[in-house]
């Protein structure tokens, strides 16, 4: 869905883009529109010096581009000193002052293109940005870090983590170590951990399973007999499972450690697969 979104608002910049760009470069065309006409020649001069009455302006030019003005008169009072008068244009070219009957534009049209087309660019390149962030992120939920290894023997040491006879779901490979028991975490995020275990508290002991993470215990599962009949001798047998979300960091080590009381205490286990180590990665951090 996030994909969609940001393909569907990269869409809607370019059109917008191409419109504004449109309407932009058919406002300068309409802006230069017909050129004025000249201004008429002066009249003659006038007796003892005075000046004379100005010529009849010109017509005004047709204009050519789309949005053109329309045609301008030209303006052709001319003074008569001795010689004729000059119109608008010339006028306005000596003494400096804006010739406003024009109606062009002085704008550098190509200029304005090239800024607007950069903003476009870096808008597309922000956006294309965004996607492959969001492709990412797809990526990750749709393809997790996940593990599940199973043990088929029973297991009793207290000196070691607990082994693992094979993994059914293993991605990416090389997870879990299967000698050591280990799993080391390949990228940061949240897991969710559990631990399953056929677990037989013997002679009315205790027995328990620890999760450690780099040798900090961070879970415990335990099984046993809380009687006060000292005098009868039982034993428990009881499928019990850890299950915790931790969040982890590359490089993290997990593993679970057994832990009872007495000498006959163990997690047990078959061919029917009582023995479960698993792992996913949830969320990232």
């Amino acid at each position: 869905v996030s994909t969609a979104l940001i393909i569907m608002r990269v869409s809607v910049c370019l059109v917008l883009t191409v419109f504004c760009l449109i309407a932009f470069i058919s406002q300068a065309d309409a802006k230069k529109g017909g050129k004025g006409g000249k201004g008429g020649k002066g009249g003659k001069a006038g007796p003892s010096g005075k000046s004379g009455k100005g010529g009849k302006g010109g017509k005004g030019s047709q204009s050519s581009g789309f949005g053109g003005a329309p045609p301008s008169k030209g303006k052709g009072k001319g003074k008569g000193k001795g010689k004729g008068g000059k119109s608008s244009e010339e006028s306005s070219e000596e003494t400096g002052t804006p010739n406003t009957n024009s109606g062009s534009c002085t704008c550098d049209v190509a200029s304005l293109t090239a800024d607007v087309l950069a903003g476009v660019a870096t808008t597309i390149a922000d956006l294309t940005s965004q996607l492959a962030t969001v492709n990412t992120q797809i990526r990750e939920l749709e393809e997790p870090d996940v593990f599940s290894c199973k043990r088929m023997s029973g297991y009793s040491d207290e000196s070691a983590p607990v082994s693992y006879t094979a993994c059914d779901v293993e991605q990416p490979s090389g997870l879990v170590d299967l000698d050591s028991g280990k799993f080391t975490v390949q990228k940061d995020g949240v897991y969710r951990l559990t631990f399953t275990a056929r677990m037989s508290a013997m002679n009315g002991q205790i027995v328990r399973a620890d999760m450690y993470v780099n040798d900090v215990l961070v879970g415990r599962s335990s099984a046993n007999l809380d009687t006060s009949d000292s005098t009868t001798i039982l034993d428990l047998e009881t499928t019990n499972t850890l299950d915790m979300n931790y969040e982890l960091k590359a490089g993290d080590e997990v593993y679970v450690m057994l832990n009872y009381v007495g000498t006959m205490s163990l997690i047990q286990s078959s061919m029917n697969y009582q023995i479960f180590f698993t792992g996913e990665w949830i969320r990232a951090l």
